[in-house]
């Protein structure tokens, strides 16, 4: 495709804040301290950093020069390659972020939510029940689906309408400029918030705990997979997104400048965030005197953000409450609506060319058909629901995608493994190809096989049964899409 025919970044800038963006989410902001806190502290982060450097960086550029080269989205370029037969992948990997889509547009309703709860001085001491009786309305269990949370349901709206609203525009003029302004002010107000509460009683204590370091964790053999894992998934490689946005870059885009800045940038705001949660903990262990072990006792992105942050919130001055709280779970919002826009670009993008459809019309199916599964999510079962379908949407459906990408791009074609890219200073192959090319694929092989064991050892039941309805509807549909689809002219 020519380049004056297609839209591009405005900005190499704006290409950078929309893929950090796409990259920072409700893990980053919420859960990452208390993984941190609970899986070694500072030793963590030896694991953290190699992951990065060995799996995450070699990736991006892997999905970065995809879409830079060919110009298209994931399913469209697995045809260039003259891998037809391997479309399928493609489709795989759009419907499963249409799926991740659904859930991911709840989350952030939540967000949206809690950011008036929290304005209005609306949620009590005991935030655990507020937010699964009075908020979720969350039933016993999976094949119970419960009440209709209507609350839950015209946020998830709100955030449908913001997405449509940006991302029907032309990539430069919607989603560039509205990531342009959201991801420094949300950089501007964690570190904001992460510098206040150095002053706050007991935060430095917060602060020792969150980055304390036990370098016993590092024998555990499971904590460098978990956290290569997470790397991997934070990123949201393997499924298109990097490549769905990338395909949008000029031609004298630096990706590897790029890449390496989204990775930094990820990786700041997790650890500013931390220091932001962990301050107001150790404020909390002071004021009340409860241990601190008693107030992280879970590394979940649900109970961090919307039951113990907002029981932190009960010890500041009422005044400061509805404040503080405005702006932290704005900051979560902004996590989650950046990380929907790539989420709908991904898909749209897909079904834009395979389909030869205007970009408004593609966007507009993709984010009806998204707020259509989300509704899934507001009754009483949406939790039980995500976590059925978790191991599938946010486990094998990535390292499925990513074998296939680098076993097609790295292996069958030459134009990718071969960009400047992958080389260094004396034009021969850097670190990062062999990392993504060899160890990579290597790494992803025995997680997926690892995965597959590790969850034959459970005990079968209602999950299971749903998980491989729902991954034999989405291979079925990735088929008979890979049929109709054709190549835009």
């Amino acid at each position: 495709m020519n380049e004056n025919n297609k839209k591009t970044w405005i900005k190499e800038s704006g290409f950078i804040f929309a893929m950090i963006g796409s990259a920072v989410g409700f893990a980053n902001i919420l859960s990452f301290s208390a993984q941190c806190y609970k899986n070694g502290g500072g030793a963590f982060l030896i694991p953290f950093f190699l992951a990065i450097g060995i799996i995450g960086i070699p990736m991006l550029y892997l999905e970065g020069v995809i879409g830079k080269i060919y110009g298209l989205p994931i399913v469209s370029a697995y045809e260039r390659v003259n891998c037809k037969k391997w479309k399928i992948f493609g489709w795989i990997a759009a419907l499963s972020c249409l799926s991740i889509g659904a859930f991911y547009s709840v989350l952030t309703s939540w967000s949206v939510a809690y950011s008036y709860f929290a304005a209005t001085s609306q949620i009590p001491m005991d935030t655990a029940t507020f937010f699964s009786k009075s908020f979720l309305l969350e039933s016993d269990s999976l094949l119970s689906m419960g009440s209709f949370s209507f609350v839950i349901f015209f946020a998830t709206i709100f955030v449908a309408a913001v997405t449509w609203w940006v991302n029907s525009r032309d990539i430069g003029q919607g989603i560039e400029k509205i990531c342009a302004i959201f991801m420094p002010m949300l950089f501007i107000i964690i570190s904001t918030f992460a510098v206040a509460v150095c002053f706050l009683p007991g935060a430095w204590h917060g602060f020792y705990q969150f980055l304390r370091p036990d370098f016993s964790r590092l024998k555990d053999f499971t904590l460098w997979r978990d956290v290569f894992g997470h790397v991997f998934f934070s990123f949201s490689l393997g499924i298109g997104i990097v490549v769905g946005y990338s395909r949008h870059s000029k031609k004298n885009t630096n990706i590897k400048k790029a890449m390496i800045m989204v990775a930094l940038g990820d990786t700041v705001i997790s650890i500013m965030s931390g220091f932001a949660i962990f301050g107001c903990v150790g404020f909390m262990a002071h004021t009340t005197g409860m241990p601190f072990h008693e107030i992280i006792q879970s590394g979940s992105t649900f109970v961090m953000g919307f039951i113990v942050f907002p029981k932190i919130l009960h010890t500041f001055s009422f005044w400061l409450q509805p404040i503080i709280g405005f702006l932290f779970f704005f900051s979560v919002f902004i996590a989650g609506i950046t990380g929907v826009f790539s989420i709908v670009e991904s898909v749209s993008g897909n079904f834009e060319v395979e389909f030869n459809l205007s970009r408004k019309k593609a966007v507009s199916i993709s984010v009806i058909l998204m707020l259509a599964l989300s509704t899934f999510f507001c009754f009483g079962n949406g939790t039980h629901l995500l976590s059925a379908l978790a191991p599938v949407l946010l486990g094998y459906v990535f390292l499925i995608g990513a074998i296939a990408q680098i076993i097609v791009f790295m292996y069958f074609d030459k134009e990718v493994s071969q960009d400047s890219t992958f080389l260094g200073d004396s034009n021969k192959h850097s670190i990062f190809y062999y990392c993504v090319k060899y160890v990579g694929l290597l790494f992803l092989i025995m997680s997926f096989i690892g995965a597959l064991i590790e969850e034959s050892y459970q005990q079968f039941n209602y999950e299971h049964i749903f998980r491989i309805i729902f991954f034999v509807v989405l291979i079925l549909t990735s088929i008979i899409l890979s049929k109709l689809g054709r190549k835009k002219s």
